[in-house]
């Protein structure tokens, strides 16, 4: 529901709700606003219960659909427990209460307008939308008194005094020590033991994320606060003195003067959910909810979001420690990420082999694999600058930047007549081998969305954040799966081998097309092709002595001086052969009038 922020959580019990035993056969449903059971009955919600904003019919039939999602999951977890059962929200058949499996534990995910993961945690006591990021380290949320989040008078936003008031606000007294590290690669672990007395007595100290290709400057304040972590099944996992990172100030993006996608506006923070490593305290909420609740594997199970061109009501989610039996026949497993340093410890990772799109492998002649990472922070499929180059090369798309250059957040466009679809992203987790590896594939399609001004445009980016990604360089540079690319994909994460399961969700028949794919260019002359970029490369005529390239034929030929400069030398051998002849002869002579 992307307008769930809207939405805060209506008083609305499972006694409200009455469960109609189902019919054998009976399927439960995963619509955004039919519940989770084949008949609900609802009591009437007065609209103003549900809307903090006057929008009528449409915000209160959102708002109840977010409302059915959760009374009717608590109201299927007291007919599960009075059967003998745990509850949830599994779309599997109803089965009879002595067969019916335990269902299993999620956590609900909705969208931002920007089409950022949002899941429901509470922090310091306050219930907040925080972007479900598998890519960074740190628990995030934007302070409501320093104007942090976006826009400034957002509900709901942290409130550092409304957390000091309930007295479950610490703030770490390292904040004012230069010389200890706010980073987890710079320094030992962050202990936070000694507390300031509040908020405003803390230096705050610089940070940055990499989203989208572009870097997010961060005005940060470590400290530590009570948090809850609610699931779909009505379950709660509370804990205090968890870290926190406290924004007070908005996040800013340097030299980026129009973006295609405002990302954290209407949202109040982010849950880092990636490893521990990457966090300057070795512990996250995250984390430490892995850990003690023994999960050693979880699903992102996400829909596309409403405003994606592929997009319906459906039903994202958190999955913890299960894998949907309806993907996991297809789901093709990589193979173990390298561990043993902070990075690759924390991050999703995984490496991807023999990447094509319309028929041309785009790593050609560069590498048959390159790193890929999870990163749920942002929706595209971020792609580094030569990666990025040679797809807009095969597809047909218009981009706000020429080619080659920087695209400062700028998204490209499809070009195509209407109802024409686009050719689909294919790829191998395992080298080529015999027999062949699963070939999986991810539908460029689903990547497309509408923007405010309902104008198409495809979610890939090109990654501008740092001048050495420029270069086909896998230490500084990756490929990341985004929210929208990874609801293409059923996406597993095996926390105990480390290694990544993944399953295709699009239809290759009903979603792609090659009939959109550039054609190749015919070369002429010397000229090779090179694939990648769809060019047809001149040949290095310069490398040969006195050669320069014909620009008609694209062949190597002599230079224009040449002919001139053989005629010169020429002449000049005969000219020197005349001349040592005849001094020859001459010599000869006067040999002989000595002899006389």
């Amino acid at each position: 529901n992307p307008f769930a922020p809207l939405c805060p959580p209506l008083a609305l019990t499972a006694q409200q709700f009455s469960v109609v035993p189902a019919m054998a056969g009976t399927r439960w449903w995963r619509a955004a606003t039919a519940g989770m059971i084949t008949t609900v009955m609802v009591a009437p919600t007065v609209p103003s219960l549900c809307c903090r904003r006057p929008i009528a019919l449409l915000c209160w039939l959102l708002c109840s659909g977010q409302a059915l999602r959760s009374a009717a999951g608590a109201a299927v977890a007291a007919d599960d427990r009075s059967h003998g059962g745990t509850g949830g929200g599994e779309a599997t058949p109803l089965a009879p209460a002595r067969e019916r499996k335990a269902m299993p534990r999620y956590l609900e995910v909705s969208y931002s307008a920007a089409m950022q993961p949002l899941v429901n945690v509470s922090v310091g006591g306050q219930w907040l939308w925080l972007v479900f990021d598998a890519s960074s380290g740190n628990t995030i949320v934007f302070v409501k008194e320093d104007k942090a989040c976006m826009p400034v008078d957002l509900e709901p936003c942290y409130s550092y005094k409304e957390a000091e008031a309930r007295k479950t606000l610490r703030v770490c007294e390292e904040n004012n020590n230069p010389s200890i590290a706010h980073d987890a690669r710079a320094g030992p672990q962050y202990n936070c033991s000694t507390y300031l007395k509040s908020l405003s007595d803390a230096k705050p100290h610089t940070d940055a994320l990499i989203i989208d290709g572009l870097e997010y400057d961060q005005k940060a304040v470590e400290a530590k606060d009570e948090m809850v972590l609610s699931m779909g099944s009505g379950q709660i996992y509370k804990r205090s003195g968890m870290p926190v990172r406290l924004l007070v100030e908005a996040m800013t993006i340097p030299m980026a003067s129009w973006i295609s996608l405002h990302l954290f506006e209407g949202v109040s923070g982010i849950l880092g959910a990636s490893g521990p490593t990457l966090s300057c305290r070795n512990e996250t909420l995250w984390s430490s909810f892995l850990r003690e609740e023994k999960v050693d594997m979880f699903a992102l199970d996400f829909d596309p979001p409403p405003n994606a061109t592929n997009g319906a009501l459906g039903y994202s989610r958190v999955v913890l420690s299960d894998i949907d039996p309806k993907y996991g026949k297809d789901i093709v497993w990589s193979q173990p990420k390298q561990t043993g340093d902070l990075i690759n410890d924390g991050m999703h990772e995984f490496l991807m082999y023999h990447v094509e799109v319309c028929g041309i492998d785009l790593l050609y002649n560069t590498s048959s694999n390159w790193l890929v990472v999870i990163d749920t922070s942002g929706p595209c499929l971020t792609l580094p600058p030569f990666l990025f180059d040679r797809l807009v090369t095969r597809i047909p798309v218009d981009c706000p930047f020429s080619d080659g250059e920087k695209s400062f957040g700028q998204l490209c466009s499809p070009r195509r007549p209407s109802g024409a679809k686009l050719p689909s992203l294919f790829f191998r987790l395992e080298d080529a081998r015999e027999p062949e590896p699963p070939r999986l594939h991810l539908p460029l399609e689903r990547l497309v969305f509408r923007n405010g001004s309902d104008t198409e445009l495809l979610c890939v980016a090109r990654d501008d954040s740092d001048p050495r990604k420029a270069t086909a360089d896998m230490m500084y540079s990756h490929i990341a799966l985004g929210s929208l690319a990874v609801s293409g994909l059923y996406t597993v994460v095996n926390l105990e081998n480390h290694t990544i399961g993944l399953a295709p969700k699009g239809d290759l028949q009903s979603e792609v097309s090659d009939d959109l794919c550039i054609p190749s260019r015919t070369c002429t002359g010397m000229q090779t092709y090179y694939p990648p970029q769809n060019l047809c490369e001149d040949p290095q005529c310069s490398s040969y002595m006195l050669m320069t390239l014909d620009e008609e034929t694209k062949t190597c030929k002599w230079s224009s001086m040449v002919p001139v400069g053989f005629g010169v030398l020429l002449t000049a051998l005969v000219t020197l052969d005349l001349v040592s002849h005849r001094l020859y002869k001459q010599a000869i002579e006067k040999a002989s009038e000595f002899n006389q």
